[in-house]
C-alpha cells in the first residue's frame, strides 16, 4: 500500500497518544527502535555514541501475526540478538530462545513502528502488552507506538531549517509524530485496497497489460481466421517466463492459485505468498525499462508506460497532501521516500519530473534506507536537545 503523510515541525512536543512520562529511571543510554513490518521486523539498538546493533527477524504486522502478544514475541526475540550484536556489548551474551521482558530499565526510549497499527485502539491493545514488555509504566511517553511508516518521518527532527515533511512510501506505510505534528494523511490502505508504486502493483499492471494485449491477439484471430496476430512483446514473452506460466491462459489461473501449501499455511500466509509472486513481475518491467541496453524499443516504452501509470497516484497523493500550499510549502519542506522501488534513480526521476511539472520542488528529497535506524538516531537526537 501506499501513504502520504504530511507533518509540520514542532520539536519538543510529544505525541498525542502519549501520556506525561513517569519519572526517570536508571538507564544505560540505549534507545530502541522497530521497524515492524509485513515481511520483516527490523530492529535497532543505538547507545549515546551512535554505535547501533541490528537484528532481523520474522514479519510482526499486529493483524496478520496473531495480535500484539505475538508480535511483540517476535519483537523480544529479535530485540535480544540486536542488543548482543551492539559494539562492545557483554550484557548480552546468552541467546534468547523464549523471548522474555526486558525489565532492566535498559532503553531510554522505544519506538515500535508496526504495520497493523491504524487507529488508537490499536496502539492502546500494544501499549499494555508493550510497557511490561520493556519496563515501562503504560502512560510514559517514552515509549511510542506507532504504524510502522511513521518512521519514515524520522530524518525531519535532524532538519531544523525543514518546516514540513511529506511522506511517500511505495509498499507500505503512514505518518510520523515524534518530534512533528501529524497535520494530514492519505492512502496506506493495503494491498486489496491501495498500494500503488509498490512492487505488486506494477507487477499486477504488467499482468493486466499482458492480458489485455493477449485479448486483443485472440479477437484478431477471431475476426481473421486467416491471419496470424502479430507476436507478443518480448516483455510480456519474458514475464511468461518470469512468472512460471506457459501462457495467458495459465497465468490467469496461476493468479487465482493457492501459493503455498493450505495444510501447512495460514490464509495469511498464503495470501502474502500470492502477492509476493505478483510483485516479482515488477523486477523484469526496471529491467526493460532502465537497465536492460538489448531491450526492443516497444518493450522499453510498454515498461515505462506501465511505470508511469504506477506512480501517478503517488503524485496525486503529494499533490493533494501540498493543497493550497497554505500549509506546506514544498520549496521549505522535505520528501522523504519509503519502499525499496526507490533506489531506481529512473523510478525516482519519474517521480520528480511529473512533480516538477506541476510545479512543485521539495527543498529536499530523501529516501530512507534504514526506518528503524532513522528512528533511533531520531530518539537520541530527542534527548540531546532537551
Amino acid at each position: 500500500m501506499y501513504l502520504g503523510a504530511l507533518l509540520q515541525a514542532g520539536r519538543g512536543s510529544e505525541s498525542a497518544q502519549d501520556a506525561k512520562p513517569s519519572p526517570d529511571v536508571p538507564a544505560p543510554g540505549l534507545y530502541l527502535c522497530v521497524d515492524g513490518g509485513g515481511t520483516a521486523v527490523k530492529v535497532v539498538v543505538m547507545n549515546q555514541h551512535g554505535e547501533v546493533g541490528r537484528a532481523v527477524g520474522p514479519p510482526c504486522n499486529v493483524k496478520s501475526a496473531g495480535g500484539p502478544q505475538n508480535a511483540l514475541s517476535t519483537i523480544l526475540q529479535t530485540t535480544w540478538r540486536a542488543l548482543q550484536d551492539l559494539p562492545g556489548s557483554l550484557l548480552f551474551p546468552v541467546d534468547r530462545v523464549t523471548p522474555e521482558p526486558i525489565h532492566l530499565h535498559l532503553f531510554q526510549r522505544v519506538w515500535l513502528g508496526l504495520a497493523g497499527v491504524l487507529h488508537q485502539a490499536d496502539i492502546d491493545a500494544v501499549r499494555e502488552v508493550a510497557s511490561r514488555a520493556f519496563g515501562f509504566a503504560e502512560d510514559d511517553a517514552r515509549l511510542r507506538i506507532t504504524n510502522d511508516g511513521h518512521l519514515l518521518a524520522a530524518p525531519s527532527v535532524l532538519l531544523p531549517c525543514i518546516e514540513s515533511t511529506i511522506v511517500l512510501v511505495a509498499g507500505t506505510g503512514s505518518g510520523m509524530d515524534v518530534g512533528l505534528d501529524l497535520v494530514g494523511v492519505s492512502g496506506g490502505w493495503g494491498y486489496l485496497l491501495g498500494d500503488e508504486g509498490s512492487a505488486y502493483c506494477v507487477g499486477r499492471l504488467a499482468i493486466r497489460r499482458l492480458m489485455t494485449a493477449a485479448d486483443a491477439r485472440l479477437s484478431f484471430s477471431l475476426a481473421n481466421p486467416s491471419s496470424k496476430p502479430a507476436p507478443l512483446l518480448p516483455l510480456f514473452s519474458a514475464l511468461l517466463i518470469h512468472l512460471r506460466a506457459s501462457d495467458p491462459a495459465h497465468l490467469i489461473d496461476k493468479a487465482y492459485t493457492i501459493h503455498s501449501d493450505p495444510a501447512s499455511s495460514t490464509f495469511a500466509e498464503r495470501e502474502t505468498e500470492r502477492k509476493l509472486w505478483i510483485a516479482e513481475g515488477a523486477r523484469l518491467v526496471f529491467s526493460y525499462a532502465f537497465e536492460d541496453s538489448d531491450a526492443d524499443d516497444e518493450s522499453r516504452a510498454m515498461a515505462r508506460s506501465i511505470l508511469e501509470e504506477a506512480i501517478g497516484p503517488l503524485v496525486e497523493t503529494t499533490l493533494t497532501l501540498i493543497g493550497d500550499r497554505s500549509v506546506v510549502d514544498p520549496s521549505k519542506g522535505a520528501l522523504f521516500l519509503g519502499g525499496g522501488l526507490w533506489n531506481s534513480e529512473g523510478y525516482l526521476r519519474m517521480l520528480t519530473t511529473s512533480l516538477a511539472a506541476k510545479q512543485v520542488a521539495f527543498a529536499k528529497v530523501g529516501i530512507v534506507k534504514s526506518a528503524a535506524e532513522e528512528g533511533a538516531r531520531a530518539l537520541v537526537a530527542l534527548d540531546k536537545d532537551t
